[in-house]
């Protein structure tokens, strides 16, 4: 009988704890955001921000179709459900960002863990193609709660912008630099940081958009 009892408390005491840090580990998990979880963009492409708001993600009449979806699971696989907006944005090095709020989601997360960005990104750019910088290709990274998510790849949407010194205002320092390379030849050694209409050159109808946020976009 004490033989029992011993071998009995021999596997409690082995199997208890582990136990508890088992149960210890699932609760710990919950509600923390899984760096896996999904983000994608529905198409790829470049579209243009502002510190006072640029276009929008997702609008037909610009033929920007870049809406960004994404599903937050946390650790144990399960959704986590009415993260606030604040709690999610969109970021990447080469951004001059507006205090928070300047890019968060349209709603709070789903049932599904679900919630999307088709809006404006409040935002400079802290340079251009004179500073290293490749509008085409500084994708932006998707933030929950300070973690990276999609496995820290970004989603295949970037941005180019008026404000291109990155001050958080479109002035004559930034005008400087937009001319740098107006007309230039087309494609050849033109800075996609200043081709706003996205037609390979920089010329007037990039000058009308550049004109059209200058000295007028300021952070929210």
């Amino acid at each position: 009988m004490n033989g029992n009892r011993f071998f009995t408390g021999i596997v409690l005491g082995v199997l208890f704890p582990a136990f508890l840090l088992s149960v210890s580990a699932a609760f710990a998990a919950d509600g923390v955001p899984d760096p896996s979880s999904p983000a994608y963009a529905e198409n790829c492409g470049r579209f243009t921000i502002a510190p006072g708001g640029g276009e929008k993600l997702e609008d037909p009449e610009l033929g920007n179709f870049y809406r960004i979806s994404l599903w937050v699971l946390d650790m144990n696989g399960d959704p986590i459900v009415g993260i606030p907006p604040h709690d999610i944005w969109l970021e990447h090095e080469d951004l001059a960002t507006c205090p928070f709020p300047f890019a968060q989601p349209d709603y709070p997360t789903d049932t599904t863990g679900y919630t999307e960005f088709s809006g404006k990104v409040y935002s400079g750019i802290a340079g251009d193609a004179s500073d290293g910088i490749d509008c085409d290709n500084a994708f932006l990274y998707v933030y929950v709660m300070g973690i990276i998510l999609n496995d820290s790849n970004p989603v295949c949407v970037s941005t180019d912008s008026p404000d291109l010194n990155g001050d958080l205002a479109v002035s004559i320092a930034d005008f400087a630099k937009f001319a740098s390379d107006y007309n230039c030849t087309w494609n050849i050694d033109c800075d996609r940081c200043h081709d706003y209409d996205e037609d390979g050159d920089n010329d007037i109808s990039d000058f009308a958009l550049f004109g059209s946020y200058f000295n007028a976009s300021l952070c929210p």
